[in-house]
């Protein structure tokens, strides 16, 4: 059997008491030093790759998730004595709501990247930003990216939201809650239909 330790993630952070400061309001209206806006993104072929690579190591955060759901519940992996409740939930496949590795936000949060830069690539295109081929040889990659995560999401849950479109502000958040669920077969068909859009010469990477 192997050993898995689970990974807890602080993801809280300690505020200060900020009594009797209402005067100095000003003081805390500072532009953030270590983030972009968006108008110094996708500006040139660079930020176009910059935000490619960034898009991977996002994913990259998925392989835990990953690993577990598909193998934990399959012949690969077994749990030990010391194993959590976590995982002993999905090696038995009685998982409750509060299963961490059941909850799939960081797939989304990964599928709302995708959906943010096929739109901005696309702006990038019409105001001349990249050359056509350097659009479709990137936003396919894009594509297919997400088209694998969501085939992986029906596979896990049997029927999820399909989002495609970019998601700017909490109440395009908030819609996502009452989307309806496609299931695996039409996310299939979906995923197919996304592949089929992608001019036929950037398409022999994903069809080997």
């Amino acid at each position: 059997p192997v050993t898995i330790r689970k990974i807890s993630l602080n993801l809280g952070l300690a505020t200060g008491v900020l009594l009797g400061m209402s005067g100095c309001q000003k003081m805390f209206d500072l532009a953030p030093e270590e983030a972009l806006s968006t108008k110094q993104m996708y500006r040139d072929i660079y930020d176009a790759d910059a935000a490619i690579i960034g898009l991977y190591g996002k994913f990259s955060t998925l392989a835990k998730q990953y690993v577990i759901l598909n193998e934990l519940r399959g012949d690969l992996l077994d749990v030990t004595s010391n194993a959590d409740l976590a995982l002993r939930e999905i090696n038995t496949h009685a998982v409750s709501e509060s299963n961490e590795y059941a909850n799939p936000r960081a797939f989304y949060e990964v599928i709302l990247n995708c959906n943010d830069i096929l739109k901005n690539f696309k702006i990038m295109l019409e105001q001349n930003k990249i050359k056509r081929a350097e659009y479709y040889q990137r936003s396919a990659d894009v594509i297919a990216l997400r088209g694998w995560i969501y085939l992986q999401l029906g596979i896990h849950y049997g029927g999820v939201p399909y989002v495609t479109e970019s998601i700017e502000t909490v109440t395009d958040v908030k819609s996502l809650a009452t989307k309806s669920r496609m299931p695996l077969t039409e996310i299939i068909k979906q995923v197919i239909k996304d592949m089929e859009e992608i001019p036929a010469s950037y398409l022999d990477p994903y069809t080997l």
